[in-house]
């Protein structure tokens, strides 16, 4: 019985630090906004899409931190406002959301 307990806690302790995991769909909070801020960091156009997603959000920091990821990456808001009501950013999104499918490599605007 000691057994199983030692071996199941040294097995989590070899998992991913949950500190440091970073990933727009991760279900800690604190690791969708690291992949947003690494996002920034880098300006990475590749993460458009997911940050576009986070648009979507229920958390209103996360919101903010995409829009202003996505202004940074594309020089652009598209009128997203991350504290409007939900029939406002709806629209905003669809306007990213049209943009992003229509396959422009040119910043919306």
């Amino acid at each position: 019985m000691v057994l199983v307990v030692v071996a199941a806690s040294g097995a989590s302790s070899s998992c991913a630090d949950p500190d440091k995991a970073v990933g727009f769909d991760d279900k800690n909070p604190a690791a969708r906004l690291r992949a947003v801020r690494q996002a920034a960091q880098t300006e990475d156009r590749s993460a458009i899409r997911p940050l576009i997603q986070r648009l979507e959000s229920d958390d209103p920091a996360e919101r903010l931190l995409a829009i202003r990821t996505l202004e940074r990456i594309t020089g652009e808001t598209m009128g997203y406002d991350h504290a409007a009501p939900r029939h406002e950013r709806d629209a905003a999104v669809r306007r990213w959301a049209d943009w992003y499918s229509a396959g422009s490599e040119d910043p919306p605007g």
